[in-house]
């Protein structure tokens, strides 16, 4: 498909020439017409390597595809419905400067572009368009502190059980055997296909143990199929075989015996095979909050000054960054891909970064420091110690190598302890004789010497500095720049950021950039607006 040529030149049917005295100045769609589309125009070049230039039927002009799937994921409107807005209302007509005849398009085409997006590289284009626009407006800039946080993304997926995982990923293999055109069948073809594919399962009218047995019956069946699978050259590295095998791996211990169940399922594990890159994860312990789906970080602009904002007065605070992670990936993990991100977008690492204590360690704080900026945010509260006083009553000096216990000893060894199990390394301090007679040792230590000994992390004076400093006055209220950032990600959320769209990692962060530049684009034009006033949206 060709990329179509640009229209240049304007006509007496164009909306703005018949019905333009029907918006206001201050009116989203026109608004949306005179600051968002330029800026998807200023984008074309962009877009248009995503088409051949002089081959192939003539497609639809992607700058009017990208503001229809702008203007879409602003409105919460489907494909469908976004296509027939397209074609009946002036709104849109307006802000996408068409003609008042124009006929639209066919909804698949959005998905086609979209599809030409993620086959490009270019799933981030609209966001990088309203950036752009943003920053010669003077409203983002390269280099300003920012706020970040993390938000979970449910995957578009039914929840399913051990055995359901299984039996379905049995059914998607059988479905591509029988779609692929390989004459040659496995020699209990027809039991497998009555078995999983035309057999329906009432999950709750099973007992326990007829549940265990179709388990165990399908991991038999299963490894017969993948052992089949791995003989057929045509199929050995099939989609769907590749995930038939990485399922059994999952769900049962393999043996010469044959498989037997998992007695716990494996981190990260498939749990749809519909969307295998969706994954469970639990944002707390006590696992209040659990989900199948992914992970979203989200960076946005903090304003220079702290001051009261009018009633009513739109944010000037945008997202320049939201990152689509996996969502077993920590925080910390999160922060350094969204960091990544921003610097291969031109976006300078913000002076400071406001957080929450899932992003600060000692790790975290010593990078900062190395790269010349401020990570500002509370520290994980000082793990309790049973029959001894914590660690933060302790005055220690990693550089130093020295450490003062709450009764003013100084210590008189310091080790350096690399875990190799662990991948990390700590200090221990000792103080040796000096805790025989000392007045504090029944509450400090319950270890049979007698003697206290202390271990902390590499960069425990940072953490400590920070749980010390979290107790001022000024800490708490340098916070409340970081609070904003729960507003951001509910906005998003009411966007539709909790639950994805689509299928599968890349499909989501592609729809989530688009979350992010429809945010942005609501708020600006909420910001011009207002500045405006209220006369010009009633003009």
């Amino acid at each position: 498909m060709s990329l179509p040529p640009e229209k240049v030149q304007k006509t007496f049917e164009d909306v703005d020439f018949l019905a333009g005295d029907l918006f206001g100045p201050a009116d989203r769609y026109r608004l949306f017409r005179e600051k968002v589309l330029p800026a998807l125009r200023a984008a074309r070049e962009a877009l248009a390597g995503l088409y051949c230039r002089d081959n192939g039927r003539p497609g639809i002009e992607p700058v009017l595809l990208a503001g229809v799937t702008l203007l879409q994921f602003m409105e919460r409107a489907p494909d469908r419905k976004a296509a027939e807005r397209v074609r009946t209302d002036l709104g849109w007509k307006l802000a996408l400067d068409l003609e008042i005849g124009y006929r639209g398009f066919d909804p698949t085409c959005l998905h086609y572009f979209r599809e030409r997006l993620l086959a490009g590289g270019r799933e981030r284009a609209v966001l990088d368009a309203v950036l752009t626009a943003l920053r010669e407006a003077g409203l983002v800039k390269r280099r300003s502190p920012q706020r970040l946080d993390s938000t979970h993304v449910v995957g578009l997926v039914a929840e399913m059980s051990r055995g359901e995982v299984v039996r379905q990923t049995i059914r998607l293999a059988l479905e591509a055997v029988a779609g692929s055109g390989v004459s040659e069948r496995p020699e209990n073809w027809g039991v497998l296909w009555e078995r999983y594919v035309e057999m329906e399962i009432d999950w709750r009218r099973q007992t326990k143990e007829e549940l265990t047995a179709k388990f165990a019956q399908a991991g038999r069946d299963g490894l017969g199929l993948a052992a089949w699978l791995g003989e057929q050259p045509e199929l050995r590295g099939h989609e769907k075989a590749l995930l038939l095998e990485r399922v059994l791996r999952e769900q049962y211990e393999i043996t010469a015996a044959g498989p037997h169940p998992r007695k716990a399922e494996v981190a990260g594990g498939v749990k749809n095979p519909h969307d295998p890159e969706a994954q469970w994860a639990a944002k707390d312990p006590a696992q209040e909050t659990a989900w199948v789906g992914y992970k979203a970080q989200v960076m946005e602009t903090v304003g220079e000054t702290t001051e009261a904002r009018r009633k009513g007065e739109p944010t000037e605070q945008f997202v320049t960054e939201i990152t689509t992670t996996e969502a077993i990936a920590s925080d910390f993990d999160g922060m350094d891909r969204a960091l990544g991100a921003q610097a291969q977008q031109g976006q300078e690492a913000p002076p400071a970064l406001y957080v929450d204590a899932g992003y600060v360690s000692g790790e975290t704080l010593a990078e900062a420091k190395t790269q010349g900026r401020e990570l500002r945010g509370p520290a994980r509260p000082c793990p309790s110690r049973e029959g001894g006083l914590e660690a933060d009553q302790f005055d220690v000096d990693v550089a130093a190598r020295r450490a003062v216990c709450p009764a003013g000893k100084t210590s008189t060894q310091c080790s350096l302890i690399h875990d190799a199990h662990q991948q990390t390394a700590y200090y221990r301090f000792e103080w040796g004789a000096q805790c025989d007679d000392c007045r504090l040792r029944k509450s400090c230590t319950k270890s049979r010497s007698g003697r206290r000994t202390l271990c902390v992390g590499e960069h425990h004076d940072r953490v400590q500095a920070r749980r010390r400093e979290m107790k001022t006055d000024a800490f708490a209220q340098e916070m409340h720049r970081r609070n904003a950032i729960e507003g951001t990600i509910s906005e998003l959320v009411r966007l539709g950021l909790r639950r994805s769209r689509y299928r599968g990692l890349a499909k989501t962060r592609l729809a989530n950039y688009v979350l992010a530049a429809a945010c942005n684009a609501r708020r600006w034009l909420r910001l011009l607006a207002w500045r405006i006033g209220p006369a010009g949206a009633m003009a």
